[in-house]
């Protein structure tokens, strides 16, 4: 009996080892793919790499012009705007006060701290050049928003053309003034970008029709106060103004003040640019003949959205935004 006995308990015990090591080799057959998974699954290759695109922060930096003009508030309002659309971008947009000088001092530290895109407005055309090549050769694409500057270092534009603008307002004159009449003119600062192109448009068009002359012709620096001292100085001179073209909205809104001031607004035409909303209400009201649209929106939201490609490695291209006349007729569209 007792070898009987020991004969069943050897051999319950090799069942039971038989039993466990089935159980530990199915074990090791359940557990190899968790194993594998972290090499063959891939998801624990990617998955670094994904939460790191999402930390990684991509910096496009900007200065515009002069943050007192409302054109410009307009442009950085766009791009606040756009931003939302890229969670990753950390966004930096400064004032240039309206002083080049600001503005190279500006991105000489965007280069410093090696930002991945640069946004520029430029205040003077010539005086930035060097500084943005300088960006452009340390490998930081620099995206011009609105105006260039005057030689082409690698910058990619990002605006409207503002010879047609010129154009645009020059052909509205023309027209509402039967083409013949005297014409106060109202530039940006001498030189700037804008001013020298706007200017072009319209002296193309004043050169085909001989009749229309400038008989005013003064910088107002954009700037709404010295657009209104002008206005005053010029009336005082007696001489016949049959119309007011302003090369932005600021200037002719300071011109309009001394006319009403005057009481002579209602015999003059008065024609602005770039139809901030001041400019449309004035034009809804009654008191301004009509600006011409340019896009800030456009503008400012292309501007960031070419910034965040070119910091990304794409390959960008300029983007040119259309002008629009605005009159009392269609000024709801833009309101």
């Amino acid at each position: 009996m007792k070898k009987k006995t020991v004969k069943k308990l050897l051999a319950l015990t090799l069942t039971m080892a038989m039993v466990f090591g089935i159980a530990a080799c199915g074990s090791k057959e359940t557990e190899a793919p968790a194993a594998e998974a972290p090499a063959a699954g891939e998801e624990e290759t990617e998955a670094p790499a994904e939460t790191g695109g999402a930390e990684e922060k991509i910096v496009i930096a900007g200065t515009l012009q002069d943050m007192s003009n409302e054109f410009m508030v307009m442009l950085k309002d766009a791009m606040d705007e756009k931003v939302k659309d890229y969670p990753n971008v950390d966004l930096q947009i400064l004032d240039g006060e309206g002083s080049p000088e600001k503005q190279v001092s500006q991105i000489e530290n965007f280069i410093t701290q090696k930002v991945d895109a640069i946004i520029l407005c430029p205040q003077d055309g010539t005086q930035l050049i060097p500084v943005v090549k300088e960006a452009v050769e340390a490998g930081i694409p620099v995206i011009m928003c609105s105006a260039d500057i005057d030689e082409q270092v690698g910058q990619v534009l990002v605006g409207s053309n503002h010879k047609d603008a010129g154009i645009m307002q020059a052909e509205y004159v023309v027209d509402q003034l039967g083409g013949k009449g005297n014409i106060a003119y109202l530039r940006g600062p001498i030189g700037h970008f804008a001013e020298v192109q706007r200017f072009e448009g319209t002296e193309e068009i004043f050169a085909q029709n001989p009749d229309i002359k400038i008989v005013f012709d003064q910088t107002g620096e954009w700037d709404r106060d010295q657009g209104m001292s002008l206005m005053e100085t010029w009336l005082q001179a007696g001489t016949q103004i049959d119309c007011v073209m302003s090369q932005n909205d600021e200037m002719v809104l300071g011109a309009l003040t001394a006319l009403e001031g005057a009481n002579v607004s209602a015999d003059i035409l008065t024609c602005g640019m770039d139809a901030i909303p001041d400019a449309l209400q004035a034009i809804e009201d009654g008191r301004l003949d009509a600006t011409i649209f340019q896009d800030a929106k456009g503008q400012g939201s292309g501007a960031l959205e070419t910034a965040y490609k070119a910091a990304s490695g794409e390959d960008v291209e300029p983007l040119v935004i259309p002008w629009a006349l605005v009159t009392a007729e269609n000024v709801a569209e833009y309101k």
